[in-house]
C-alpha cells in the first residue's frame, strides 16, 4: 500500500487537526465554566446586596405614609401605600399591621409559582422583608403604630437572575469556540500543514530514484525539529540512492550480492566505536566484542560519549543477514540522531526510535524488529560531589536481556529489563510500555551487557550456555580489568561451544567504574 492510500485510510477523528481541535475545546470549556461558574457566584452574590439594599430603600419611601395610615387607621391610605409596592413584579405579598398584629392592609399576588429547592437555596433568605412603623420620631421620642412587610417573589428573582447567567454562559461558550479556532488554525498552519507537505514530499519519492526526491522548503522551519526531520530524510535518500547505484554497478548477480553483504558488513564494523574512542573515557574501562553468525550480523552496540556522558546502546534484531544488518545500521544512526539533537529524555528516545524503525521496515515489507536497551553514563563531577562512595549514574530504559552488575565487594545485581520496553518496531505506538531504572555505580563496579546469542550458544548436544554459567564466569573474574574478563567470558562460551556451528550473533559490552 502507498504512503498516500496509507494516508486516505487514516480517519478524519484519528488526524492531528481534530485531536488537537478537540483538546483545545475541551480545556478551553473547561476553564470556561470554571470561570463562568466564578463569574455567576460573583453575580449571585452582587444580586443578593442588591435585593436587599433596593427593598430597604423602597420600604423607607412609604415609611411615613404607611405609619400615618396605622396610627390614624386611614383604611384608604393604608390601601395606597399597598397598591403602589405592589405595582413591583418581583413583590409577592404586602403587609401593613398596626401594633396589636392586626391587618390594616394586604395584598397577595394570587397564582404565583411556588419557588423549587433550587430557588429557595439561592434567594430564599433575602426574601422577607420588613420594617417598625412610628408616629414622630423613630426610637424611645415615638409611638410604635404598626408593622410594614414585603415578601419578595422568589421565582421573578431567579428568572432575572437565570437571564443574566445565559447571557454570561453564551459569551463564555463563544469565547471558547473563537480560542479553539484560533488555536487550531494556528496548529494547522504551523505544524499540520508542512506535516501534510512533508508526507506529499515523501509519497512522490521515485523508488528507483530516491536521491532525487523533491526535498520539501518549510518557512520558519530550517532550525527546528521538522527542519531536522528534513534533513535526516535527504541524507536518508542520498545514501539509499548511493547504494542503489552500486548494486547497479555489479553486472554479476553473485558478484553483486557480494559486494553488497562486503559493503554492509565493513559499514557495520566502520561504525562500531573504535579502541581510541573507548579509551577517552576517562571514567569507565570498557571492552566490547561482536561476532557475527552470518555475513552481516543482526545485533547492534554503540558507545556515544557526549558533553554530560557515555549513551550505551544494545540490541538484538530477529535472525541475521543482510535485512538485519539493515535494521540495525538503521538503529544506530536514529540513536545517534537522536543524541545529537540534543534530546536527553531516555523514554522518549526510545518511542521515537520505534516509530522510525517501524515505518522503516513496514516500507522494506520485512517483519524484522529487535530488542533493545538504551543506557545513559553520567559521571560525578567536582560540581556534583559523591555520595557514599558513588563514582556515576546509570539510566537503563528498554526491553532485552538481563544486565549483569557486580559490586566491588562481590555482590551482584541482575536487572530483569522486560518491564522497561517493548520489542522495537513490532507495533508503531510503543510510548507506553517504555520505562526506566536508573542505579549508582562505585569504584571496581562492573556492568556485564549481552545479547541472547551469548546465553543461548549451543554445544554439540544443544545444551545452552545459560545465564548461571555466565554469572560464574563474571563472579570469578569481576576484579580484573574490562579487557580481561571480556576474554574469560568469549573463551568460555568459545569452549561450549567446541566444534559447533555457530547459530546466533555474539555481542558482549563490559564496563567497569573506574
Amino acid at each position: 500500500m502507498s504512503a498516500a492510500r496509507e494516508s486516505e485510510s487514516i480517519p478524519f477523528t484519528a488526524g492531528l487537526t481534530f485531536r488537537q481541535a478537540a483538546a483545545t475545546l475541551l480545556i478551553v470549556l473547561v476553564l470556561g465554566l470554571i470561570a463562568g461558574a466564578i463569574e455567576l457566584m460573583t453575580d449571585w452574590r452582587s444580586m443578593r446586596g442588591e435585593i436587599r439594599q433596593q427593598s430597604h430603600g423602597t420600604l423607607e419611601l412609604v415609611r411615613g405614609p404607611a405609619a400615618e395610615a396605622a396610627y390614624q387607621f386611614n383604611d384608604e391610605l393604608a390601601e395606597q401605600v399597598v397598591e403602589g409596592l405592589f405595582a413591583n413584579r418581583q413583590i409577592q405579598r404586602v403587609l401593613l399591621l398596626d401594633d396589636f398584629g392586626g391587618v390594616i392592609a394586604e395584598r397577595d399576588r394570587a397564582g404565583a409559582e411556588e419557588p423549587g429547592p433550587l430557588v429557595t437555596w439561592l434567594f430564599g433568605d433575602v426574601a422577607d422583608f420588613s420594617i417598625n412603623l412610628y408616629h414622630g420620631p423613630e426610637g424611645a421620642g415615638g409611638e410604635h403604630v404598626g408593622t410594614l412587610g414585603v415578601t419578595l417573589a422568589e421565582t421573578e428573582i431567579a428568572s432575572s437572575f437565570m437571564e443574566r447567567g445565559l447571557v454570561i454562559v453564551v459569551v463564555g461558550l463563544a469565547k471558547a469556540l473563537i480560542i479553539s479556532a484560533l488555536v487550531v488554525l494556528i496548529f494547522y498552519f504551523m505544524i499540520t500543514r508542512p506535516l501534510l507537505g512533508l508526507h506529499s514530499a515523501i509519497s512522490r519519492i521515485d523508488p528507483a530514484r530516491p536521491g532525487a526526491w523533491s526535498r520539501p522548503r518549510f518557512r520558519g522551519h530550517d532550525r527546528d525539529e521538522l527542519g531536522r526531520i528534513v534533513e535526516s530524510l535527504d541524507a536518508l535518500m542520498l545514501a539509499f540512492q548511493q547504494g542503489l547505484e552500486q548494486r547497479d554497478k555489479a553486472r554479476d548477480e553473485n558478484v553483486r550480492m557480494g559486494a553488497e553483504l562486503d559493503v554492509s558488513r565493513r559499514i557495520q564494523h566502520i561504525l562500531l566505536p573504535s579502541a581510541e574512542e573507548l579509551a577517552a573515557i576517562s571514567t569507565l574501562d570498557i571492552a566490547t566484542y561482536m561476532e557475527a553468525a552470518d555475513e552481516v550480523g543482526g545485533d547492534y552496540y554503540d558507545i556515544l560519549s557526549h558533553a554530560d556522558g557515555v549513551r550505551i546502546g544494545i540490541g538484538d534484531v530477529t535472525g541475521h543477514g543482510l535485512e538485519s544488518g539493515v535494521v540495525m545500521l538503521m538503529t544506530q544512526s536514529a540513536v545517534r540522531t537522536m543524541l545529537a539533537s540534543g534530546e536527553a529524555d531516555i523514554v522518549r528516545v526510545m518511542a521515537v526510535l520505534n516509530n522510525i524503525i517501524y515505518n522503516n521496515v513496514q516500507r522494506m515489507g520485512s517483519g524484522k524488529n529487535l530488542t533493545l536497551a538504551l543506557l545513559d553514563y553520567q559521571p560525578v563531577s567536582d560540581r556534583a560531589p559523591a555520595l557514599n562512595g558513588e563514582s556515576g549514574r546509570l539510566r537503563i530504559s528498554g526491553q532485552h536481556e538481563t544486565v549483569i552488575v557486580i559490586r566491588a565487594d562481590g555482590s551482584e545485581q541482575v536487572i530483569d529489563t522486560d518491564e522497561l520496553g517493548f520489542p522495537i518496531g513490532l507495533v508503531e505506538e510503543m510510548a507506553e510500555f517504555v520505562g526506566e531504572t536508573s542505579i549508582t555505580l562505585g569504584s571496581g563496579d562492573l556492568v556485564v551487557l549481552y545479547t541472547d546469542g551469548i546465553t543461548e550458544a549451543a554445544d554439540e548436544e544443544n545444551r545452552l550456555y545459560g545465564q548461571e554459567q555466565l554469572l560464574d564466569v563474571v563472579r570469578r573474574c569481576h576484579r580484573l580489568a574490562a579487557e580481561d574478563i571480556k576474554e574469560a567470558i568469549v573463551s568460555d562460551v568459545k569452549r561450549h561451544i567446541g566444534g559447533q556451528v555457530l547459530f546466533d550473533d555474539l555481542t558482549l559490552v563490559i564496563l567497569k567504574q573506574r
